[in-house]
């Protein structure tokens, strides 16, 4: 029978309850921030050699249990949202406490000698720059602070009232930094603003009359932005015909009205070694007494602009989007999943194609060029529901059903994306577009009670990745079955690619491999090359791993469990 029925191939997309990747827009953002705190510390074990996976009781089953319907949808009533919002606020703040505890000490002996430094980890697997906000104890006299491994200058600056200072970490890495009065050793480049422009080294952004973005360009080549129309704020008329908390008509596209209607002056906040930043005063919105504030953000060395929107929400059946017109008008847009990409038409064709009028993507989706070579990215911190059609990509910020919870979504919120050029893989200071999520809004752990008990584990990362190419390591965790390791790797541009990696080789080490998802052993790896650090005993070995397109790669490293020097 099997040989004579039809085969379907492509996405089997329902065409109703749009509205669920929006509804409840705390909760949504709760759950990411909760799912975030989790990984976060099961990195933080890692790196600290502690390979104890976390209890599942007290940590992700309270996590998965916040996923029931009607929960995440939307369109449970106002009390689930009180209790569950609490919960996961709750259990999203005990994992860093919790990973502050569990962080290696220093003997005492060896305490004096760091008592005025902190440690900064990085609990993403790639290499990357942060802005941190400076422990209050931590604030410099002079303009700078040293990083005591590296012995590297970081420059830092003042912007409202708090400190921050721009540092480059290794992935996986924990790094003490010191106070130190010394003048700098190299130049930093300032990001600079106007109340039309903000620019670094990198990337230049230009805004209109209306405080609406009209221009970008990433490294010295223009996006395609269109020139007769720029990227704006959209209220539109949501009163579907049933289903009130969970389903969005189709008419909300077209029946729609700027926010912005007059003329904004945006105020240069700050502007120095770390950040540019513009800033509107609060625009009035809709009929009922909201408001919103814009906000654009430039980090220096960054390759995207970030916006925040802090509404003031107050309307009953409205939409509030976002939108950026542009040229880039090939067949496909692509959309974020949890483990790579969705393709889906953005050239209205058949109803199919107009059926997916607003689409899930987790976190990220990219309008891109007919040869797929270029495109423009929109990158949230926790929204769901984006729309690409002619060129055009969008996403819904905040909605205001009445039913079942009449207070839905009503009350401030702080919305935070961003917009760059879609990047298909690892490079020469590039990430993968489905690695910026992750890249922006997951912070560096930052130890500050009692700084000197606190002990950097080790002069290197437990595992350093030498060559990514399209392979986002998405997920660091203590391995369930070993005593060891295990990083999640998706391949996320549809493209064969290989990874490769080094490993600190003391005689701890006994097994490198894939596994499955429940770590079922699948293929052993073997070293390609070995050497030892000049000056020191500490010997590396370095791993290939050819990944095919669209797959999962589970990669476990497996320890010793006896205590080895």
């Amino acid at each position: 029978v099997k040989d004579d029925l039809p085969v379907y191939r492509g996405e089997l997309f329902l065409e109703y309850h749009r509205a669920v990747h929006t509804t409840q827009s705390d909760f949504k953002y709760n759950l990411r921030a909760c799912e975030r705190a989790l990984q976060t510390r099961e990195a933080l074990r890692v790196i600290g050699g502690n390979y104890v996976p976390l209890e599942m009781s007290t940590s992700w089953e309270r996590y998965l249990f916040a996923l029931f319907h009607d929960a995440t949808p939307g369109s449970s009533i106002n009390s689930v949202y009180q209790e569950l919002n609490a919960e996961l606020i709750l259990l999203a703040d005990r994992q860093y406490e919790f990973a502050m505890e569990e962080w290696p000490q220093q003997p005492a002996a060896k305490r004096s000698a760091y008592k005025d430094a902190f440690t900064i980890i990085n609990p993403l697997a790639w290499c990357r720059r942060c802005i941190i906000e400076l422990p209050s104890a931590y604030v410099p006299h002079d303009d700078y602070i040293l990083s005591i491994e590296g012995n590297e200058w970081v420059p830092t600056q003042e912007i409202e009232g708090k400190e921050y200072a721009s540092v480059r970490l290794k992935g996986l890495s924990a790094v003490r930094f010191k106070l130190t009065k010394e003048p700098p050793k190299d130049g930093f480049a300032y990001a600079t603003a106007t109340p039309t422009s903000l620019s670094n080294e990198i990337l230049q952004a230009e805004f209109d009359e209306y405080g609406q973005l009209c221009s970008l360009t990433v490294r010295g080549q223009p996006l395609l932005l269109a020139q007769d129309e720029a990227a704006s704020f959209t209220l539109h008329d949501d009163n579907p015909e049933a289903y009130d908390a969970w389903d969005m008509d189709h008419h909300i596209v077209w029946m729609k009205e700027k926010v912005v209607k007059e003329p904004v002056t945006l105020r240069v906040v700050a502007c120095g070694h770390i950040a540019s930043i513009l800033r509107s005063e609060p625009i009035p919105i809709g009929s009922n007494g909201s408001s919103m504030v814009i906000e654009y953000r430039l980090y220096s060395k960054e390759d995207s602009l970030r916006v925040s929107c802090s509404v003031d929400w107050k309307e009953s059946h409205k939409t509030l989007r976002y939108q950026v017109p542009t040229e880039y008008r090939g067949d496909v847009a692509r959309f974020g999943a949890p483990f790579n990409f969705v393709d889906r038409s953005q050239i209205p064709q058949t109803h199919k194609e107009e059926g997916q009028w607003e689409v899930p993507a987790s976190r990220w989706a990219s309008v891109l060029n007919g040869s797929m070579s270029d495109g423009l990215s929109i990158v949230t911190q926790a929204k769901y529901g984006f729309r690409a059609k002619m060129g055009t990509l969008s996403f819904t910020l905040l909605r205001s059903s009445t039913f079942p919870d009449a207070k839905a979504d009503r009350g401030m919120h702080t919305i935070q994306f961003a917009i760059s050029r879609h990047e298909h893989k690892y490079g020469d200071n590039l990430i993968p577009t489905a690695a910026k999520a992750d890249e922006l809004f997951t912070q560096p752990f930052v130890l500050t009670r009692k700084e000197a008990e606190f002990v950097t584990p080790a002069t290197e990362p437990p595992i350093s990745f030498l060559v990514l190419g399209s392979a986002v390591p998405s997920w660091v965790m203590p391995s369930k079955t070993t005593n060891g390791f295990c990083i999640r790797l998706h391949e996320v541009a549809g493209a064969n690619t290989h990874v490769s990696f080094s490993i600190p080789m003391s005689e701890c080490v006994i097994l490198v491999e894939t596994v499955n998802l429940n770590e079922t052993p699948m293929v052993k790896l073997d070293a390609t090359y070995s050497s030892n650090v000049p000056g020191t005993n500490d010997k590396f070995s370095t791993f290939d791993l050819p990944i095919a397109a669209y797959k999962i790669v589970t990669l476990r490293v497996s320890l010793q469990s006896q205590p080895c020097n």
